[in-house]
């Protein structure tokens, strides 16, 4: 990876915002009888998660009723319980309505963007994400960070689509190596970057958990660790 950059890029989901999720689903578990920790289902939603960007790419960003009853049997499964998944997907459903409710950044995410501007760094977004993309960064006071947000709906194409990374690159006016992207899914951030020719590091909550089959990126757990790639 080349030293010297000027401009980072940012995925959303899982890299700056995360879903309040595990204490709703807790709750929901303990209503039909489970006592499942927090630590437990946060590694189950972790897993879940990457494995549906290996086997399934792109599905994470469809309408959740498309993709969410076998993603709930994967949780279980990682759960180690056997349950009915009709009423657990019907109020899981409920949870998920109002994106400006279940969506906050990660605790460190604020403070560290503001850290990366005053340090000369340019900052941006490109993301697979709905209309409700820049509302939410309104919402927690973000979006003045970053020069250009990208986002899927409103350009036509998505990652890993080169084309994507293409129209930021010309919109931010800067050259392709002086850029690093930062993403959570291998599969969407790290080969639409590799494809375009642009630096990227993965982030992974718990090191190399559930991403092992990974050889050809840096892995970081948040983004206090960019510096070493900048």
């Amino acid at each position: 990876m080349s030293g010297g950059k000027k401009y980072i890029w940012f995925d959303l989901g899982y890299t700056l915002l995360r879903l309040k999720r595990e204490e709703s689903f807790r709750n929901i578990l303990s209503d039909l009888g489970f006592e499942v920790s927090i630590s437990q289902i946060e590694k189950a939603f972790h897993l879940t998660d990457k494995l549906f960007m290996r086997k399934y790419p792109g599905v994470l960003g469809k309408s959740r009723a498309f993709y969410m009853p076998m993603y709930l049997g994967n949780m279980i499964y990682a759960l180690g319980l056997r349950t009915d998944i009709c009423p657990l997907f019907l109020e899981w459903k409920k949870k998920l309505e109002n994106p400006f409710k279940v969506w906050a950044p990660f605790d460190n995410v604020k403070n560290e963007l503001k850290n990366l501007v005053s340090e000369g760094y340019r900052l941006g977004v490109i993301s697979n994400w709905d209309k409700t993309a820049v509302p939410l960064l309104d919402q927690f006071e973000l979006t003045s960070f970053f020069d250009n947000i990208i986002i899927s709906s409103e350009v036509g194409c998505e990652k890993p689509d080169i084309k994507i990374f293409q129209i930021a690159l010309d919109k931010a006016s800067v050259p392709v190596e002086d850029c690093l992207y930062v993403g959570d899914n291998y599969y969407d951030d790290g080969i639409g970057s590799k494809n375009i020719g642009m630096d990227f590091v993965i982030i992974n909550a718990y090191s190399d958990l559930g991403v092992e089959e990974l050889d050809d990126c840096n892995l970081i757990t948040d983004i206090t660790q960019l510096r070493e790639y900048l």
